[in-house]
């Protein structure tokens, strides 16, 4: 089992990450179209850079192999997106002019994952119970994620049950997606990076099963 963070590094990804959204939010609701579409391929590669580099100059090097962990898992969750866009028919993707996997989900999503699930994972193992923390973390952030994607045009969902614009039925893969992150990181944290590599894959393979099924079950 992984070790708890420490309060140096919960207190600078604290520090990080209200410094980065500071900046990314602002500019992500001020702009529109193809300019929105490069601004947030902008941002997926700047976080993917910027996490591992300050995590590094800080001394974090757990932050940086948990970064190092859920980055292929966040490269093929889109493919998750893709199943839904292309044989479910519930989601579709705005074009802001950036290339897409499959021609269905911009590449940007790719480096876009990762920003949630990092930070509910790291600041679940900073409390003494991580796995009810990190379901909690998730099912509410994933939930204003949802949220706030239609009004920012990120996504929209369709032929499903939708409550202000977004839609239900994901949400319970999003948290049990993001307590499998945490679950693999624990036992595969200090393992061969391959062995992390399958682990994720097979988590992503896990989370595009669950919204299968719960897009079954509530619709």
């Amino acid at each position: 089992m992984m070790a708890r963070t420490s309060t140096a590094g919960v207190r600078d990804a604290l520090v990080f990450h209200a410094l980065f959204f500071a900046v990314a939010i602002p500019v992500a609701l001020n702009v529109e179209g193809n300019a929105l579409g490069i601004a947030l391929m902008v941002f997926a590669v700047a976080y993917n850079i910027a996490l591992p580099w300050v995590g590094h100059w800080r001394g974090h090097t757990d932050w940086v192999q948990l970064w190092k962990f859920l980055l292929p898992l966040s490269i093929a969750l889109p493919c998750a997106d893709w199943m839904l866009v292309e044989r479910m028919g519930t989601l579709t993707f705005p074009d802001h002019g950036i290339p897409r996997l499959g021609g269905a989900v911009p590449l940007y999503f790719m480096g876009l994952w990762i920003m949630l699930l990092w930070q509910v994972c790291w600041f679940a193992l900073a409390t003494p119970k991580p796995y009810p923390v990190v379901a909690a973390l998730s099912l509410g952030g994933f939930l204003v994620w949802e949220w706030a994607a239609r009004p920012m045009n990120l996504w929209h969902a369709q032929n499903v049950l939708q409550v202000e614009g977004f839609a239900i039925y994901p949400l319970i893969p999003e948290m049990l997606l993001a307590i499998g992150a945490l679950w693999l990181w624990q036992i595969l944290g200090k393992k061969h990076y391959a062995q992390q590599i399958l682990g994720a894959l097979a988590l992503a393979v896990f989370y595009a099963g669950a919204l299968s099924l719960s897009l079954l079950w509530i619709g």
